[in-house]
């Protein structure tokens, strides 16, 4: 398989040794699909035979990744935070500048937000031949005047050292142009693939009356599940006080939200002051999402930060219409009306009202989800991401600037290796 990737990338052929690639990366933790996106890109390029290191944040659950039995280089970057500072962004910057240095990194990746920030800026002050960044959500978008700005200012001044963008859906690509973002570098759109088979193929967990808290003889209630990181971006406390607006003590529905974060006590608390504690659960992690979204009658999201969210994409596989807000490129995947519903509304709130309209609604969820059944989800399947991928690097490392610095790369090296031997 490494020789494969070899051929398809035209610089390493040439080369004759393995890339070596640095992937950078804010937060590493279990629940985010961008973190889920770029460790298994991580793997797939290791795996082909590349040299691949993933520098992840202080947020980062290091020694899970690190455990996993995989050739990726892990390693904890503990300057690198997701909050915005002056002292941690710069010592994050020259630890950085080191470690690209040190490993003599071909190609700097970066993902989200800060990581792209940070680590673009450092890639370029260790003079790293292709830099490619990844676009998994709009941080600029729905946010305040002031953070909008501060955003849109940094990015612009990352812009011009980025030679690739590679974006997870062509509403990002559509946003990146609207705001002048990168306009004379390549963009790519590589689909955020995932185990495609696992969710059409799955059925309900074991321990699903447990979980619902009802009885073994009774029928299971509507389910309307949210699978998302336990943060104030994704809006769970809105939603959860949406659905206790539209629904009563005792009625046979149930919302489950799947995840862990930093809100999973804010939430509990909520759950408890509401009195919504027989109609709302708390899952925490769970290793089965395929198994949830079988058990589910209806997928909900309620944030308005995305890319294009995987679970969205995780529920139409298993074929169950989705609930979103007005995201940016969600009618890639969602047709509003037939297999989900994309509210009009900003208002998380909103966004339960409707996913509880639909669960009561026998013959419009039917039809839904029959829609949600045949949705085109092949695009997001792995081999169709790891080849789209391939593809943008092997682009990225075909232009005659990037090519010009892998040479003085490769020219460096062979001059060093000359004086090493002499």
């Amino acid at each position: 398989m490494g020789k494969l990737l070899h051929n398809q990338f035209s610089e390493p052929a040439r080369l004759g040794r393995p890339l070596v690639i640095a992937h950078v990366q804010t937060r590493m933790n279990r629940s985010g699909g961008a973190e889920e996106n770029t460790w298994a890109s991580c793997v797939h390029q290791a795996q082909s035979g590349h040299i691949v290191h993933l520098f992840c944040g202080r947020s980062s659950d290091v020694e899970e990744y690190a455990g996993r039995g995989t050739p990726v280089r892990v390693h904890l970057v503990s300057e690198l935070v997701r909050e915005v500072s002056a002292q941690d962004d710069l010592a994050a910057y020259r630890k950085l500048s080191t470690l690209f240095d040190e490993v003599q990194a071909d190609i700097v990746h970066t993902h989200t937000s800060k990581a792209g920030i940070v680590g673009r800026l450092a890639a370029s002050n260790a003079k790293v031949p292709a830099i490619v960044h990844g676009v998994h959500i709009l941080p600029f978008s729905n946010v305040g005047l002031a953070e909008k700005l501060v955003y849109l200012t940094a990015e612009h001044i990352a812009a011009p050292m980025t030679d690739h963008f590679i974006h997870v859906s062509h509403g990002t690509r559509r946003a990146y142009a609207l705001a002048r973002l990168g306009g004379q570098r390549l963009h790519s759109v590589v689909r955020s693939g995932m185990n495609i088979e696992r969710f059409q193929t799955a059925t309900m967990p074991d321990d699903w009356r447990g979980m619902l808290g009802v009885g073994p003889t009774a029928e299971k209630p509507r389910t309307i599940l949210m699978m998302a990181v336990l943060e104030a971006r994704k809006r769970q406390a809105e939603f959860i006080t949406g659905f206790a607006r539209v629904t009563r003590p005792g009625e046979n529905i149930r919302l489950l939200l799947a995840g862990d974060g930093p809100d999973n006590e804010i939430l509990a608390a909520l759950i408890h002051s509401l009195g919504v504690g027989d109609r709302v659960k708390l899952l925490g992690h769970r290793s089965d999402p395929e198994r949830l979204v079988a058990l589910a009658d209806v997928s909900t999201l309620a944030s308005l930060r995305e890319g294009l969210p995987r679970t969205i994409v995780q529920s139409l596989a298993g074929g169950k219409p989705a609930v979103v807000s007005p995201l940016r490129g969600i009618e890639e995947i969602i047709d509003s009306g037939r297999n989900g519903i994309v509210v009009r509304s900003k208002d998380a709130q909103a966004v339960a009202r409707e996913a509880v309209a639909l669960v009561n609604d026998t013959g419009r969820l039917k039809a839904m989800t029959q829609a949600a059944s045949t949705a085109p989800v092949e695009d997001w399947k792995f081999p169709s991401m790891f080849a789209q991928l391939d593809e943008a690097y092997r682009e990225t490392l075909a232009l005659p600037r990037v090519a010009a610095r892998m040479g003085a790369r490769e020219d460096a090296r062979a001059q060093q290796a000359v004086y090493r031997c002499a």
